[in-house]
């Protein structure tokens, strides 16, 4: 998962703009620092949004470096957790973890900080009534 941020040069460093997630901007001395930068504010911002429960934004835009359009990597937890709440998306949570065998205490898989096993992923997928798919790209 990946977003493309808008990097433009000024007079005294780069600043930083998420032109499809309003208001996540930042900026860095050099192109290295914003690219830095760009990632720890997309990855933050994306946390407070699936904290809030907030629909993952959609991202419209491609890479053009040349016109300062840089892609910025999602953490992939935070991108898996993401993932598997847009698949929830108007299933009760309760009505997932009895279909996967699990008390509701146990469902932590939209927590980007917990480790979610090959095993527990395949048995959401099926609790949703979806299969699962991993790709490398």
């Amino acid at each position: 998962m990946e977003y493309i941020a808008k990097i433009n040069h000024e007079e005294d460093g780069f600043t930083v703009e998420f032109p499809d997630i309003p208001g996540c901007n930042t900026c860095g001395d050099s192109l290295e620092e914003a690219l830095t930068m760009a990632k720890d504010a997309l990855d933050l911002i994306l946390e407070v949004k699936l904290e809030d429960k907030d629909p993952l934004p959609q991202s419209t835009l491609t890479e053009d470096q040349k016109n300062g359009f840089y892609a910025i990597q999602v953490n992939g937890r935070l991108a898996l957790a993401y993932t598997i709440f847009e698949a929830r998306r108007g299933k009760p949570a309760a009505s997932i973890c009895k279909k996967m065998g699990i008390a509701p205490q146990q469902y932590k898989l939209e927590d980007p900080s917990t480790g979610v096993t090959f095993a527990t992923l395949e048995k959401f997928a099926k609790a949703i009534g979806k299969k699962l798919e991993i790709k490398f790209v």
